[in-house]
């Protein structure tokens, strides 16, 4: 029997790597465009399989619909930029165009993120003032002149879920969170010992482990959009919701869509979640600036200050998922990227391991701060696999 169960073993974990290299296939390859037009054709015949969902996704960043012409593009500023609105809002149904993906604000680079990992953990500090949040948390000035937020857990876990969240967005393709690294407070240190005086006042413990993001100038507060607003507050693929709102609003609403999203992944109560659980006693709360997020000049949001995110996220969520759960339903429509990254970590079923690969490749700290619980391992991959299935189910009703 031994041989038989080896032999079993090997055919199942053939299956299983098979699968996740068809998912990465899709992901990577566009069709040619009449096998896209042929689907799209038929995609109202098979709406409730998840075949039909892979499919959508394989329409390359750049191919023109079969619903209607790509707009004329006009280079600007060295980047991309729709010379008018663009004719297709919705492409298959559930998903925000090519043509506004193009167009979307890029936010924070892979260069961005690498250059700044390098400079908070070479820099020195040399001063420290309140800001940034949190009492406990700091304004820094580097040698260099930049500065930064640092922000100081109360506990661990929030540090973990800061440094979480950020991977967790760098692994979707989530690029609105700022770059972040982690850096261990020491008094003797090289990098802290300019400001020796001002880290007792600071009231952090020797040896503590902070995060830092860089400090971004001429941000502006954020609104909730006027579709989250409304008395049923759903966010839908609806041409009359559309129609009337500019391509600034539409870029902007598409990026909401990646964060409620990326919010109910990490079971983040501190952003929009928590403005809808003051609407009890606040009814006019959803008109004003949402907690923890912001909008640089470029028109890209920032969400900053994600400590509540996966791990204290995740163990008070009981209190919380009665309002991120009905958030989450209440959209359908999702950017494309986003969507195939849900779909590969869906099928492959790896989502700890991957976004723990990221964490422990590009940060030296990661050993000291820990991991996720397997716990914690399990509820991530379960909300990956609800969100799967609620695109599907818009798919059902959108397609």
């Amino acid at each position: 029997m031994k041989p038989l169960l080896f032999l079993h073993s090997v055919a199942v974990a053939l299956l299983f790597l098979v699968g996740c290299a068809a998912v990465l296939w899709i992901g990577l390859l566009g069709s040619p465009e009449e096998n896209q037009e042929r689907r799209t054709k038929r995609s109202h015949l098979s709406a409730r399989s998840p075949n039909t969902f892979r499919a959508l996704l394989t329409l390359p960043g750049g191919q023109r619909s079969s619903s209607g012409g790509s707009p004329d593009m006009v280079i600007k500023n060295g980047g991309i930029h729709l010379g008018q609105r663009p004719q297709t809002v919705v492409q298959g149904g559930v998903f925000w165009s090519s043509a506004l993906e193009v167009a979307s604000p890029v936010g924070f680079s892979d260069a961005q993120v690498d250059s700044w990992m390098e400079t908070a953990r070479a820099s020195r500090v040399i001063s420290l003032e309140k800001g940034c949040g949190r009492s406990s948390n700091r304004l820094a000035r580097f040698a260099d002149g930049s500065k930064a937020c640092i922000r100081y857990g109360i506990n661990l876990e929030q540090i973990q879920g800061e440094a979480f969240s950020f991977y967790l967005a760098r692994l979707l393709g989530i690029k609105n969170v700022p770059p972040l690294a982690l850096s261990r407070v020491s008094a003797n240190s090289v990098q802290w010992s300019p400001v020796r005086k001002e880290l007792l006042g600071s009231q952090w413990p020797d040896g503590s482990i902070v995060s830092l993001t860089p400090w971004i100038d001429n941000l502006t507060d954020v609104v909730a959009p006027k579709a989250l607003r409304s008395k049923d507050g759903r966010l839908r693929p609806l041409r009359a919701d559309l129609e009337n709102l500019t391509q600034a609003e539409l870029l902007e609403l598409m990026q909401w869509t990646d964060l409620i999203v990326f919010d109910y992944l990490t079971a983040n109560f501190d952003r929009l979640v928590s403005n809808l659980f003051s609407l009890q006693w606040d009814p006019h709360v959803m008109q004003r600036a949402t907690s923890n997020l912001h909008k640089a000049p470029n028109g890209g949001l920032v969400f900053i200050d994600n400590e509540a995110g996966l791990v204290h996220g995740y163990r008070v969520r009981a209190m919380w998922d009665k309002y991120n759960e009905p958030l989450l339903r209440a959209v359908c429509l999702f950017r494309r990227g986003t969507a195939r990254k849900i779909l590969e970590l869906h099928k492959c079923r790896n989502t700890a391991s991957e976004l723990q690969r990221l964490y422990r490749e590009h940060e030296p700290l990661a050993k000291d701060l820990g991991p996720l619980s397997e716990d914690h391992a399990q509820l991530l991959q379960d909300r990956v696999d609800l969100v799967y299935k609620h695109i599907l189910l818009c798919q059902q009703a959108y397609s």
